[in-house]
């Protein structure tokens, strides 16, 4: 779903699902994620199984001290989760069969409308958010959409299934599983924020081809990231600022618009319940300085289409739901690969003035579209 300056925010819990470790599709493991449950807060640790995690519901959710009308995402469909095989190897190709159905009546939904040139964004992350990966199911019809990748090391594993149902809103359904040998862990992230570098956050990192972030002996590139405001507030609007260099810290200005855009980020809170998923600002074609005279403004600002080359200056507006850390993923294409780049972010206590108005919210709270 792509509105002006909206991050795609869904907070997400692991709500009611069931799950099917028996004899489907001929040696299948499955489960069932139940997405029509309205999206409020669980009282599961996390990293609890769609199996474990029961969804709190009712009105008892506040703002401050004032208690508010609960804001929430209602889904429309549910995805039922396949790997081929009894189990989901390490180090193996293994094919996914993703089923969206709808919620009420179970039917398959059948037509899915293209959203930054595709049917479905798949973001795979382990457990401990060191490990990232976007790629693309297949769309096969009726509903049915299948990938067959590999997972690095043993262990437990979350994935998003970013879609939107044709004439409806963008659905994100998560779902939790572990590798073969391993139990899911409710094990909670550390994450340590980065520190700044003068105004940047700077990391190296190394160019991969799409859908293989392990991919050795690409090309080095530099990527900084300037938080705007720093520091980061929760609540509040920010923009971040991403900045692309070769290896020599030269920025380049000859990006290639990857998945329809100059660049995508993701963003994940360290408790891996809260996504988002945020496109770029307007501008960034190369020698077109991005327009941030708005920046108190952010709903007059919009994203942008996709140019043939921009860069080096990249920037997505967000809005962190609550205090915490969280880690960001920028990526970008140059040259035909992709340059993936992860920060660790955190997210201080909300202004008082935010927080007085009603607009942020408490650790714990139901998530919201903000």
């Amino acid at each position: 779903m792509q509105t002006p300056l909206k991050t795609s925010l869904l907070g997400l819990s692991f709500l009611g699902g069931a799950l099917f470790l028996a004899g489907c599709n001929g040696g299948t493991i499955s489960t069932a994620t139940t997405a029509n449950t309205t999206t409020v807060a669980q009282q599961a640790p996390a990293g609890s199984s769609a199996a474990e995690s029961d969804a709190k519901t009712g009105s008892e959710h506040e703002h401050g001290s004032a208690a508010a009308e609960m804001e929430a995402h209602t889904h429309s469909t549910k995805l039922l989760f396949a790997a081929s095989g009894d189990a989901i190897p390490v180090g193996k190709p293994t094919t996914w069969t993703l089923q969206i159905n709808d919620a009420t009546s179970g039917a398959p939904v059948k037509d899915f409308s293209v959203v930054h040139d595709k049917l479905m964004h798949l973001i795979v992350v382990s457990r401990d958010l060191s490990w990232f990966n976007h790629i693309h199911p297949k769309y096969e019809g009726n509903g049915t959409f299948k990938v067959t990748t590999t997972l690095p090391r043993a262990g437990t594993y979350n994935l998003y299934a970013d879609y939107t149902p044709k004439g409806k809103t963008q659905e994100v359904a998560p779902h939790e599983f572990a590798t073969t040998g391993s139990e899911i862990t409710s094990t909670n992230v550390s994450l340590t924020p980065d520190k700044m570098s003068g105004p940047w956050l700077v990391k190296k990192v190394m160019a991969h081809p799409e859908g293989e972030p392990d991919a050795k002996g690409g090309a080095t590139y530099e990527v900084a990231l300037m938080p705007m405001p720093f520091p980061v507030k929760a609540g509040a609007d920010t923009m971040l600022h991403f900045q692309i260099r070769d290896a020599k810290g030269t920025p380049i200005k000859d990006l290639q618009p990857y998945l329809g855009a100059m660049g995508h980020a993701v963003i994940l809170s360290s408790d891996t319940k809260q996504y988002l998923h945020s496109h770029p600002m307007e501008a960034g074609e190369a020698g077109k300085p991005h327009d941030v005279s708005k920046m108190g403004d952010m709903s007059a600002m919009k994203h942008s289409d996709s140019p043939k080359s921009g860069g080096p200056d990249v920037m997505f507006h967000t809005n962190m739901p609550a205090a915490g850390n969280y880690k960001a993923w920028g990526q970008f294409m140059h040259q035909g690969k992709i340059i993936s780049a992860a920060f660790v972010l955190s997210a201080g206590a909300p202004d008082a003035n935010a927080a007085a108005a009603g607009h942020v919210d408490k650790p714990g709270d139901p998530p919201h579209q903000h």
